[in-house]
């Protein structure tokens, strides 16, 4: 336990330097937005990119996988909102956010750095490829459903064009793509490219760990917490052993690509869910407390299940 600690703990250091910087304004507002996007749009894309392309397209190819993650996050989706909208009497686009919370973690920033750093390297593909399940199905479902529970049907056309266009050019499924195709043509990384690509891949992890303390200081707690503590709870500590499930009883995929995926599952409550929530006006302090909490609860949660997995 004491070596999982060693590894874990400076990842969370990072987000508290980061919430720190954040808090005593040494780092300010559109600073965090710079940071921010250099994260979403260079660092973690050229990560995910080198990661792929440096493989044998066999090796990605992976549908019982997939369709294990695919199930588990379905499920749990589906579960979170039901027992939610009981609780909470929520309406539809409430149950839909509870859902996501409960089924997207927050993978890029903070489960896809510290993953590797405990798994290795093996386990980005993993980890990358259950990422693209969220992206692609459970983030557009929640959408899906806060669009019908808003009635908005004479604006629904521009709507599915809005969603499939912000999934098609979201940088984290353009450098999947790009990564597999490359896999695909059997091609080789230029030295140059790869030297580039590692170069900032390495810097992805730190900066957006601390970009993510950074924008956790901004976020705003709401005063009624039955519902974000229902939110974190089911994120940290359901939605795993649903996902260990899945992967071991049902699927069996190989250990460490199960181990991965649990781990996977266990990250905190995704940003998303706020940025979702913000857009369309629902939950929004909720989610914002939910992200808070569920990050916070990490630190002891996710290590601790780390000691149990490995």
């Amino acid at each position: 336990m004491q070596g999982i600690i060693t590894i874990t703990l400076p990842f969370f250091a990072l987000i508290a330097c980061g919430w720190l910087a954040g808090r005593r304004q040494i780092l300010s507002e559109p600073g965090i937005a710079g940071l921010n996007a250099f994260v979403f749009y260079f660092a973690l894309p050229c990560l995910i990119f080198s990661s792929l392309a440096s493989r044998h397209v066999a090796d990605i190819a992976n549908p019982s996988f997939m369709l294990a993650y695919g199930a588990a996050g379905l499920f749990m989706f589906a579960a979170t909102a039901t027992v939610g909208h009981l609780l909470f009497k929520t309406t539809l686009g409430e149950s839909a956010l509870l859902g996501q919370a409960g089924s997207v973690g927050n993978v890029g920033y903070l489960a896809l750095p510290l993953i590797i750093a405990l798994l290795g390297e093996a386990a980005t593909l993993p980890v990358v490829l259950g990422w693209l399940v969220d992206l692609v199905v459970l983030v557009p479902l929640s959408i899906a459903l806060l669009e019908i529970d808003r009635h908005d049907t004479g604006a629904s056309a521009d709507f599915v064009r809005t969603v499939v266009r912000g999934v098609a050019l979201n940088p984290f499924v353009l450098s999947i793509a790009a990564g597999v195709l490359w896999s695909a043509g059997g091609l080789t990384l230029p030295a140059p490219v790869e030297s580039f690509t590692s170069l900032l891949g390495r810097a992805a992890g730190p900066a957006a760990l601390f970009a993510l303390g950074a924008t956790l200081s901004q976020r705003k707690m709401a005063d009624a917490m039955a519902e974000a503590a229902y939110m974190s709870a089911a994120k940290l500590f359901v939605y795993p052993a649903v996902m260990w499930g899945t992967m071991t009883q049902i699927f069996q995929i190989e250990p460490l690509w199960a181990t991965a995926a649990v781990l996977t599952a266990a990250a905190p409550v995704a940003g998303n869910v706020y940025i979702i929530a913000s857009s369309f006006g629902v939950y929004v302090l909720r989610s914002s407390t939910a992200i808070l909490i569920s990050t916070a609860l990490a630190v002891l949660s996710f290590s601790g299940l780390v000691a149990f997995l490995i």
